[in-house]
């Protein structure tokens, strides 16, 4: 008697809808309405394997579109040869480093650009787990720290292409693209930075001068499509409806504008004043910082993202975030389910052709203005955030030692992707 009033009263002041949590039943299956297989047989060769070239590589309506993989691989060790690797050094995710930008362009849509970096903190924040984020950074290309580690499986580093509609989390996976309702191709734009740009070079223990051995352009380079393909053609949204008339909103899990960065002169336990610019008009949900030495920044350290204390965001004089003594760590953990940082390496020169590596953890700070919601495979849930427009967005930071760095900003907004008449266009 007492259970059966307790579950009265419950049931009358609880609001929600029945559902059967013991037999299963329509209240609590999901059936798929257009059965499809998975394949990833398509492979692209990159034009152009020089550091500092860009290749556009081309991928043809046809059905649904996710994950994207880049497979480098530099050229093996010739002794005496350009590509010997004597006292040359390279460091985790070397993969990532030696990209300058990623351009993507949606059928006849705007084009956007992304830097290397910016999508290498995309990536590892949408990892579920820290097992995960340390998996996929170990994969973007493996130390090397003298030159007879420039063997075997050393030489490749594997690249996930984050694009706006695909995600590497398995539990929020987001949707194919649906390119059969396209008439013109997806073109990625990859443009890769001089390989000087992101090789470490040691000191032989005889000379000061840089060593010249190191290569200028990969062995190859690859892209690898992952495609989702109906197994009735006749199901295509384009061949049920007349989409000269109609559209279809592609609901986007984000949208990351162009990186902001800039470069300050910092003394240890001072406020720096940064003016952050560079956005849109939009729904801002959130704001990634990071922030790396100017001598890191142009070398093979560039992923040592320092510390940031004390952060504090202002709009218009309106204090949206404040985090001092460094809980910034904590405050994105309240959001989110891994820590905003991945365990990471800093090279030195050990001299004599080898080079040191010393633990360290990057770290970065996630300045949210919506609510972050976890959602389930393929649901797509809107959360708006913050419309910035022209508001003065004011940042005050401290930095770990006395010295000049460079601040990285990535903005993330509220967006979809709107297909129409053979073409897409993003609404923000």
């Amino acid at each position: 008697m007492q259970s059966e009033i307790v579950e009265s009263v419950q049931h009358a002041v609880t609001p929600g809808s029945c559902e059967d949590m013991y037999y299963p039943g329509k209240e609590n299956s999901e059936l798929q309405c257009f059965p499809s297989v998975l394949n990833n047989r398509f492979y692209v060769a990159l034009p152009s394997l020089n550091g500092g070239g860009t290749s556009t590589v081309i991928f043809n309506p046809d059905q649904g579109l996710s994950d994207i993989v880049l497979t480098l691989q530099l050229p093996s060790a010739v002794a005496g040869a350009p590509s010997s690797y004597l006292n040359w050094a390279i460091n985790t995710g070397w993969g990532y480093q030696c990209i300058d930008t990623l351009a993507v362009r949606i059928g006849g849509s705007s084009l956007y650009y992304f830097s290397g970096d910016q999508l290498l903190n995309d990536i590892l924040s949408d990892c579920e787990d820290d097992r995960k984020k340390q998996a996929v950074f170990a994969l973007g290309g493996a130390p090397c720290l003298q030159q007879s580690d420039f063997a075997g499986t050393n030489l490749s580093a594997y690249v996930y292409v984050k694009m706006p509609w695909n995600s590497i989390s398995a539990l929020q996976k987001t949707l194919p693209l649906c390119t059969d309702l396209l008439t013109q191709p997806i073109q990625i734009l990859v443009t890769f930075k001089p390989f000087s740009a992101w090789f470490f070079p040691l000191s032989n223990g005889a000379t000061a001068a840089l060593p010249s051995n190191r290569p200028d352009a990969f062995a190859n380079a690859s892209c690898n499509f992952k495609q989702t393909n109906l197994n009735d053609a006749g199901h295509l949204l384009a061949r049920r409806e007349n989409m000269n008339e109609k559209a279809l909103t592609w609901p986007l899990r984000y949208f990351t504008q162009t990186v902001f960065r800039t470069t300050v002169a910092a003394v240890a336990g001072q406020d720096v004043q940064i003016n952050l610019t560079g956005f849109r008009a939009g729904s801002l949900k959130y704001i990634t910082l990071w922030a790396c030495k100017a001598s890191d920044f142009a070398g093979g350290n560039q992923y040592n993202w320092v510390p940031i204390s004390n952060a504090r965001l202002s709009v218009n004089g309106l204090v949206y975030y404040d985090s001092r003594s460094g809980s910034n760590q904590l405050w994105a953990l309240c959001d989110r389910i891994t820590p905003a940082a991945v365990d990471n390496t800093v090279l030195a020169d050990g001299g004599a052709g080898l080079a040191t590596a010393t633990s360290v953890s990057s770290q970065w700070t996630v300045v949210p203005f919506s609510q972050v919601e976890q959602a389930q495979a393929f649901e797509n849930e809107l959360s708006l955030g913050l419309s910035i427009m022209n508001s003065v967005v004011n940042l005050v930071v401290q930095l770990p030692t006395t010295d000049s760095y460079v601040i990285s900003a990535s903005y993330h907004y509220a967006a979809s992707l709107m297909f129409s008449r053979g073409t897409a266009e993003y609404v923000f």
